[in-house]
């Protein structure tokens, strides 16, 4: 029987080795990207970062065809999360180096002392990159330590972390004890990787682009970085034509309104799909509400940033226990989804909105407050409009967030109340090519939502900047 202390390091290694295969990846991804002109830039960044913002139980659904070939033992398991999770988060890591590239003013200083590209990439500008680089990393390996479902699909149950085993002591077995103990060793680890990723730079991550950098990049880098964006393009257009089918083309998309072979479903995928979208418009209300009001603040928020070094499964078991001493009508609420999956999505939100509320005029708002406008007035009136595009990506950024969360919504969602997240799960760990054509087909729709939000948030990020 696999020990308590085995779990957290099996754990804590698929975090940290996917932590290291992003960096090893991305740093001459990021460095390839820093070079390419503002539209190349734009159409190469908003591909790369699209896996980055998929739910990771949609890669895992993505990646069974492989896995399902292969006979899988622990340690393959574990290699095969540890690419899906380097997959994922290579455009992440790339961003932020990109982002952090050298001024104009520094590189020019610098030849002019006669150092070369490779001596200026390697003496100045590594060095500066190296605090964004490791915070870089260790949010990756952050978000990798509370992978849930791409574990579970991908793993196909030889793989053992925590998060299984929590959903899996309190689901299965009903020993609350055990998964209370479980997900106290989690939230140690995840909490500890939070800190010190912390005390690196501020936590967060933007879609605005960057300049060009005038270090060219090396044959390596290019390389690197036209395979890993060939590979992201190449794994898109496997799902979309796997979402079709070969007797009927859009029959997995008209079986959505269905559930699924043998009724399989307690709801269709339509259903599930206008479940998720109630939730997210709860979701975003509050969500924005406050994380706009803590980021108006002169100091940042550390508690409200703690979600993020909580996994969403750890907190779906604790509002678990909770909604055990509820009345009956508010436990079996549909709200309580939505409300939880709020404590996940406001610090994504308040990363958003924090620096966008900071960059206001304040001689502006000053003016405003002595023409009597209220707080209230001020922010509807003056603030709101000034940061349109900040809150709409926010906002878009949260409904994302909100569909594609599954961790919490394992714990939550039962019966009619199930989420999109739940139900493709079902449809893709069970058998029968009808059920996983309809898992494919609801993920291609996912991709081409997420694909069209980021070039809308690049596309207003490069107009801002071109403004400025």
């Amino acid at each position: 029987m696999i020990t308590n202390l085995e779990l957290l390091l099996t754990t804590a290694f698929i975090a940290v080795v996917s932590a290291g295969l992003s960096v090893i990846f991305g740093v001459p991804f990021g460095a390839w990207l820093a070079s390419l002109t503002q539209r190349q830039q734009r159409l190469v960044g908003s591909i790369s970062v699209v896996p980055f913002l998929l739910p990771p139980l949609l890669i895992g659904i993505a990646a069974l065809p492989i896995t399902e070939t292969l006979v899988l033992d622990s340690n393959l398991g574990i290699l095969m999360i540890v690419l899906a999770h380097a997959f994922m988060n290579v455009g992440f890591v790339g961003r932020v180096v990109a982002g952090s590239s050298l001024d104009r003013e520094q590189v020019e200083a610098a030849r002019l002392d006669g150092a070369s590209d490779s001596l200026i990439r390697k003496a100045i500008q590594l060095p500066q990159q190296l605090p964004s680089i490791a915070s870089a990393a260790l949010l990756v390996a952050l978000y990798s330590a509370t992978s849930y479902g791409l574990i579970l699909l991908v793993g196909a149950g030889q793989v053992r972390t925590l998060e299984t085993e929590i959903a899996e002591a309190a689901l299965y077995r009903l020993d609350l004890e055990q998964a209370g103990t479980l997900a106290i060793l989690q939230t140690l680890l995840t909490l500890a990787l939070f800190a010190v990723a912390s005390r690196f730079s501020s936590i967060g991550f933007q879609l605005n682009q960057v300049g060009r950098s005038l270090i060219k990049s090396t044959w390596v880098q290019k390389t690197l970085g036209l395979f890993y964006v060939g590979l992201v393009l190449f794994v898109f257009a496997q799902i979309l034509i796997r979402s079709l089918d070969s007797s009927s083309p859009f029959a997995n998309f008209t079986n959505l309104t269905s559930q699924g072979t043998r009724s399989l479903l307690n709801i269709s995928v339509v259903e599930a799909a206008l479940n998720s979208g109630r939730n997210l418009l709860v979701v975003v209300a509050i969500s924005f509400v406050v994380a706009y009001l803590f980021a108006g603040k002169l100091k940042q928020s550390f508690l409200i940033l703690l979600p993020i070094g909580v996994s969403s499964v750890v907190i779906g078991l604790g509002a678990l226990f909770i909604t055990g001493y509820l009345p009956r009508e508010l436990s079996s609420s549909w709200l309580v989804v939505p409300i939880v999956q709020s404590l996940i999505a406001i610090p994504l939100a308040y990363q958003i909105l924090r620096p966008a509320r900071k960059s206001l005029d304040g001689e502006l708002l000053d003016a405003a407050q002595l023409d009597g406008a209220g707080a209230v007035r001020r922010i509807a009136q003056v603030e709101l409009p000034l940061l349109r595009r900040p809150v709409a990506t926010a906002a878009a950024f949260v409904a994302m967030s909100s569909l594609g969360e599954f961790g919490a919504a394992s714990f939550l969602a039962f019966g009619s109340q199930e989420t999109l997240p739940v139900v493709m799960f079902r449809l893709a760990s069970r058998p029968g090519s009808e059920n996983f054509g309809m898992a494919m087909a609801a993920g291609a729709i996912y991709i081409l939502l997420t694909a069209w939000i980021v070039w809308l948030s690049s596309k207003s990020s490069g107009t801002q900047r071109q403004a400025q």
